[in-house]
């Protein structure tokens, strides 16, 4: 079952976000780069990445953890920005790109979270948004889309995005 709410994403989404997580990947760990958006309707525009420092992100080969405090930090900027979290990109080593069962099982679990995973620990720029896996969080378990509808549903729009670098807690 899908839905029709669709995702615009600023031209320069992917390749800041990469930007963002190039330095975990560098150390053989995953990077994370979190997306703050406005919905409307059957739309969200993603208008923020967030790169998280600090002692509240911990990252490791094939792991990432926020602490509480981080994401109440990450919520309290989302709410200044009358934005909220919409959703997420981190890395995974080599091509997998498919969500592991801790990201399913303990990764945000909202409905319409978009969950992005970028190839080869972000550290090629070059990949576009057919490379990675996009998910969907919907009917209480995530999805990933097929090409096909990422196409349909994730548009890339002329808007630029705007970078919070964000200090958090342990």
């Amino acid at each position: 079952m899908t839905n029709d709410l669709k995702w615009r994403l600023p031209m320069d989404l992917l390749a800041e976000s990469v930007r963002i997580m190039q330095p975990c990947g560098a150390l053989g760990h995953e990077g994370l780069a979190m997306w703050l958006g406005i919905r409307h309707d059957h739309q969200v525009d993603i208008t923020h990445v967030v790169a998280l420092r600090g002692a509240g992100l911990h990252t490791a080969p094939l792991q990432i953890r926020l602490s509480y405090q981080a994401m109440n930090r990450l919520s309290d900027v989302a709410e200044e920005l009358g934005a909220y979290l919409v959703g997420q990109i981190h890395s995974h080593p080599g091509h997998h790109v498919g969500l592991s069962d801790v990201d399913r099982e303990l990764g945000i679990r909202v409905q319409d979270y978009l969950s992005v995973v970028y190839p080869h620990y972000a550290q090629s720029s070059g990949y576009g948004l057919e490379a990675c896996g996009v998910h969907a969080f919907e009917a209480g378990d995530y999805r990933r889309l097929p090409g096909k509808e990422v196409a349909s549903r994730v548009e890339t729009i002329s808007a630029r995005i705007r970078r919070i670098n964000l200090e958090v807690a342990q």
